[in-house]
This record gives C-alpha cells, structure tokens and sequence, in this order.
C-alpha cells in the first residue's frame, strides 16, 4: 500500500456491483488484510465516496456485524448509527450537523493531503456515546486509490482529562473559600459573634468534602456502588442556598433570580448530586452571559411528585452546538473543557433517575431543564 498525495472528491455513491468488485480487490491482497485483521482496533477501508469496502475484524466486533455483506457500501456515520446521518438528504456527510463532524473532517483532509487526523465525539442512535481519534491516510491498491481509517477509543484517556481539570478548578475554589474564611476568623478585622463565620467554615468544609465524594463517584469504574443518599429538600431553601454560592459574581453586574412561576414545595432527592447538576447549570448560563445580565432560576412541583427546575439565560447556543452539547469532549472553552454538560446529564439520567433537557432560540435564550422524581415514589 502506497501513501498517495492527491484525489478528487466523489459524492456519488458507487454500485453494489462496484462496491462488491472493489471489495474483492482488497481481498485479493493477502498480505495486506491479513496485516489488517490481527491490527486490534477498527481499521476500514473507503473509497472515494467515503463507502466501505472492507473492514478488519476489529470493526466487526465494535459494530457486531457477524459479516461485511450487510455493512459494505455504508458511510462512516450510516456504520456507527450517528443520528445526524439519518436526516442529511444522501445520508452521512450531507446533514447541516456533519459539517461539525470530527471523522468528516479527518477522511476530507486525507483527500486533499494525504492524511488527516481528527477526533469526532457522538452519541449514538441507541444511546452509544463515542468518542475516537479518526485517522486517514490515502493508500493505493493496484491501481485504484482508497482512504485507510483507523479509529482509536479515546474515552477514556479524554474523561480522565477532563474531570481532573473541572475536579482540580472546582476544589481549588472551594480550598481558597475555606482559606479566606480562617484568616478572616483568626483575624481582629470581624464585627459581631463569630459563631456566623464558624457556620460559613462548616458548610464550606461540607461542600469542599462533596466535590471530592462526587469526582470519586464520576472517575470510578464501578459507578452501581454508589448509594444515594435523599433528603428533603424545600425548593425556595434551595434557591436561597445556591443565590448564595453566586453573590460574588452578582456584585460584578451578573443577577441570579427567582423565576416568578416557581413554586414553594418540598420534594425528596439526593441532595448532593442535585446541587452539583444545578450549579454546572447556573455556572453554563453566568459564563453564556459574560458574568453579565441576569440568570433565572425556576422551580416546580410534577403532578406525580418530585420536581422540574430549569435555568434561562439570554443567550443563544448557535444549532451546530445544540448538536454536541452532551458530547462528552464538548466545550465551547477549549479542547480540554467538556465534562460540564455532560456529567449534568450522567447525574440526572443515571444517578437520580431523572431527563434533561434545553431549548435554544435567538428570541428567547437559552433554558436548561431538569425533571426529578421523588425518591420516595
């Protein structure tokens, strides 16, 4: 197999006929697909209209695809059951969504340069969250070109990352909070009991332990051991705890409000993971605002108990963000950013049973909702 430097762009899909013909092409070289099936993660071969023609047993095995009879001639997308790929016009690289797309990117870079490499982050038809490094390279066989693609599982090495740094930039927080607070209660500067100071040092200590016992839950490899923990939780209690934890950005020009269609209701739930779920909420819609304007807060009670609680901001999420907001890699802050969103979602749905949900538009912002139920129910 020979690296080869240029080709044109094929949109057109080819023929079983042709497809089958190129297949028996790839399997007329021994020597290469037998390098290509004891290679232990997914290998395809595309043509140049991004079609597989051949895929090691690595990718039979991601896909579980007993054969390749019924998956040659799919696109990337159309392989993996990216949702995008269903709604473009010709399928897989044709949807508004695709032009985000990490593989799309790699294999259109390999067409123009030889090789490309990308990462692509999806969640799949069935719920799948994938998160690769595409490479493509341009190989020859015979005298035909095609595009060699190599997908490494990268989610592990990503997640790691990624909770280490919101773990070591939450905690940090936490620790000089708790820090500002003993000098001050050690210092002469206090007016009044410093009882008050004391309870504020507790509650701190409190949540600082929280941060740690929820990284432990998030980085841990048997995450059904947790055991949840619900109490009663009063919603406008709630609301006045987490005004609290943002007064300092309030004094900066940012308002957190109650939104006036809240209601004042008790309900039961694991109070720790809720209030992580809704800081990270709080905290996307203060950084969506520039820590500028107003950030609304609502609260209600569901007809069959528990609670829906929602957080509006006044900015809008562009749809080609919409799209990967729950990716686990996404970020609109940089490339090693992207755990917010996605450990909200793996909070509610997994953890406290619960969906999660956003609506985005230029006319009415940008509002995130959680529905919670009872844990008593």
């Amino acid at each position: 197999m020979n690296q080869i430097q240029t080709v044109n762009i094929d949109t057109i899909r080819k023929s079983k006929t042709e497809l089958f013909r190129q297949h028996e092409l790839i399997l007329s070289n021994k020597l290469t697909t037998n390098v290509l099936n004891s290679i232990p993660v997914p290998v395809l071969v595309l043509n140049k209209s991004r079609q597989m023609v051949f895929g090691n047993k690595a990718v039979l095995e991601m896909l579980e695809a007993p054969d390749q009879d019924n998956i040659i001639g799919k696109r990337f997308g159309e392989l993996v059951g990216c949702p995008a790929s269903a709604t473009g016009p010709t399928g897989c690289g044709s949807s508004p969504n695709c032009h985000s797309c990490g593989a799309l990117k790699s294999i259109y870079n390999c067409i123009e340069t030889g090789i490309g490499t990308e990462e692509v982050s999806m969640q799949t038809a069935n719920s799948v969250m994938l998160h690769l490094k595409v490479n493509s390279e341009l190989v020859s066989f015979g005298a035909e070109e095609f595009i060699l693609l190599t997908l490494q599982d990268i989610s592990t090495e990503k997640k790691k990352l990624l909770l280490e740094r919101i773990f070591y930039h939450d905690i940090l927080n936490s620790a000089h909070n708790i820090g500002g607070m003993a000098e001050l209660i050690s210092s002469d500067e206090i007016t009044g009991s410093k009882d008050e100071y004391i309870a504020m040092l507790m509650k701190s200590t409190r949540e600082l332990i929280d941060e740690i016992n929820t990284h432990r839950l998030l980085t841990s490899s048997s995450q059904s051991e947790y055991i949840s923990q619900p109490v009663e939780i009063n919603s406008f209690v709630l609301y006045k705890e987490l005004k609290t934890e943002f007064e300092a950005l309030a004094d900066s020009g940012l308002v957190v409000t109650l939104d006036k269609r809240s209601e004042n209701f008790n309900f039961t739930s694991d109070r720790v993971l809720l209030r992580r779920v809704i800081l990270n909420m709080i905290k996307n819609a203060i950084e969506a605002e520039s820590y500028l304007g107003k950030v609304t807060l609502g609260m209600i009670a569901l007809k069959d108990k528990g609670a829906m609680l929602w957080v509006h901001n006044s900015a809008y999420m562009p749809e080609e963000i919409q799209n990967q907001v729950f990716n686990r890699s996404f970020s609109t802050k940089g490339s090693d950013r992207g755990l917010g969103t996605y450990s909200m979602k793996l909070l509610t749905e997994k953890f406290l049973k619960g969906k999660i949900s956003f609506t985005s538009s230029p006319s009415n912002g940008t509002t995130f909702i959680i529905e919670i139920p009872d844990s008593n129910v």
